[in-house]
């Protein structure tokens, strides 16, 4: 299908790359006899001679619900993690784990919450004069730490721009200017700005989303009267500042139920830039033929990802430690399974810019029952120019039953030591990217024994309808995700995981709209027939 012919207004908003699957989370599982620089291996693959050890499982001393980004306190040899609880308001948590300095990153001995009742928390970075800035849905503030305790918090962004029901694109990213000016995420109320064929409105351009804003800096104090920096940027959760001075966004486009498209973008921001969103997908593809790719201030893309990849954080690896990423730009892919699910990495010329390449490509994980790995060129509607070639740093992230659960990166910090920590939301984990021996997959790890089990399965009309856009499983393999054991049958409450997603009270599925309680019940009913 034509993304020029799709009813915009009905398209699905929300993908599994943004962190709303109703499926299981999982624990990593680490290899017998087999240690990644002090940390138990676990079996996923990397690029040769780095390898991913487990600190950490969500457990009942470690409860996460759902972990973003990290921050290294060196000194203490701990680490902060912000925990956004779920996506209900005032439920996340601000963590501190305190590891023996000894065993780095591999014996825990202590973890507490520090900060709770916390809105959305999501970002946590150092700023000038190493102060650490936490972000929240709704502000961003400045924390003081003191024996392992938050001493002061003191908000220095307010009011950010954020609704609790119907704000789709809430979470708050930040990077510092060289100059210490503060430039904000603020992420748009919807998906597609209820953009229709021949109508060139949308209110969020001229009001609070889809923009930069930027706080200019006065002594490690903002201006609350912000400057809107650019324009026509979805969701910029991913922002990276280059030694020169470039500044790096990666988008997350529309999330049409096509898997091919649309591309996912990278952005070099301008002041004053408008890059599109929501009339310009791809490279001047005009989705309502508004005109507005062809405006004097629209920027196109720098370079186009593959579709649905969902960018979530990246940074630039100064370290030493893994000569493979030096200099490098890496970036966590958490998205849609078929080519996220992965960290990547760029090339990057002395300005920080991807290198472009003339015939890129990429790869899909096998959906099963297939098992074999595609490479695919780039082909995005609207045409191509040339884009950034990617490397896959961890590639085999897949689901892969008792082997390993499907990830899902988001945060990204290098470690003092020049390691990487991961953060992977949907399992509630904190994984490291290290050398060592690089696990590598064997024939045997397909799903045969799923694939000799599938019994014909049933039509299922209405889960195909309206789930099978983000959960591909439903057209091939339906029973790897309506099962009782880890799936959406399974009980909590007395209530199947399909149900309390289908009535929720917010961040319910699908995420077109709430569905009526006769079609719900139906649903209900036709998942419990397999």
């Amino acid at each position: 299908m034509k993304l020029s012919s799709l009813p915009v207004r009905n398209l699905f908003t929300f993908l599994l790359s943004l962190t709303l699957s109703i499926s299981s989370w999982a624990s990593y599982s680490p290899l017998p006899d087999r240690i990644c620089d002090g940390l138990p291996q676990v079996a996923v693959g990397t690029m040769p001679s780095l390898c991913v050890g487990l600190v950490l499982n969500r457990s009942d001393s470690v409860p996460l619900k759902k972990p973003r980004k990290a921050l290294e306190l060196s000194e203490e040899n701990a680490l902060l993690v912000t925990d956004m609880g779920g996506w209900e308001k005032d439920r996340g948590s601000l963590w501190i784990l305190t590891f023996d300095p000894k065993h780095p990153y591999s014996k825990l001995l202590n973890a507490r919450r520090i900060l709770t009742g916390l809105n959305l928390p999501h970002d946590i970075k150092y700023g000038p004069n190493g102060s650490i800035y936490l972000g929240e849905a709704h502000q961003i503030s400045r924390l003081s730490l003191e024996k392992g305790s938050v001493s002061k918090q003191e908000i220095v962004v307010a009011d950010l721009p954020y609704a609790e029901d119907g704000y789709l694109h809430p979470l708050t990213n930040m990077v510092f200017l060289a100059n210490g000016d503060l430039l904000v995420n603020v992420g748009s109320r919807s998906d597609n700005c209820d953009v229709r064929k021949s109508s060139d409105e949308c209110k969020e351009l001229t009001e609070t989303g889809l923009r930069l804003y930027r706080y200019q800096s006065d002594k490690h104090r903002w201006d609350q009267d912000y400057q809107v920096y650019a324009t026509g940027l979805r969701n910029s959760m991913a922002l990276a500042v280059h030694e020169s001075g470039t500044i790096l966004q990666a988008e997350n486009s529309s999330d049409f139920p096509d898997h091919d498209e649309p591309y996912e973008e990278i952005n070099i921001i301008e002041e004053g830039g408008f890059y599109g969103w929501p009339f310009c997908l791809n490279r001047q593809l005009d989705v309502a033929d508004t005109g507005h790719c062809q405006s004097e201030v629209y920027i196109e893309p720098y370079s186009l990802m593959p579709p649905h990849v969902a960018p979530l954080d990246m940074i630039y690896y100064q370290g030493k430690r893994l000569p493979q990423l030096a200099g490098k730009l890496l970036v966590s892919w958490h998205g849609f399974r078929v080519a996220g699910n992965r960290l990547v990495s760029y090339e990057v010329d002395d300005k920080g810019r991807p290198i472009l390449s003339d015939q890129p490509v990429f790869y899909r994980d096998p959906i099963p029952p297939a098992t074999e790995w595609t490479t695919h060129p780039f082909n995005s509607e609207g045409g191509m120019k040339r884009e950034a070639q990617h490397q896959e740093v961890i590639s085999h992230w897949n689901k892969v039953p008792g082997v390993r659960p499907e990830g899902a990166p988001v945060g990204l910090l290098e470690l003092k030591d020049g390691t990487l920590l991961i953060v992977d939301d949907k399992n509630k984990a904190l994984l490291r990217l290290s050398e060592g021996q690089a696990y590598t997959e064997k024939q045997s790890f397909s799903v045969v024994s799923e694939k000799k089990s599938r019994q014909v399965a049933p039509e299922l009309p209405l889960l195909k309808k309206y789930c099978a856009a983000c959960h591909l499983e439903l057209r091939t393999s339906p029973e790897l995700l309506l099962n009782r054991e880890g799936g959406w049958l399974r009980k909590e409450k007395g209530k199947s995981v399909l149900e309390q997603r289908l009535r929720a009270r917010v961040r319910f599925m699908p995420p077109q709209g709430r569905l009526s309680e006769s079609v719900q019940q139906a649903i209900l009913g036709e998942a419990e027939s397999m």
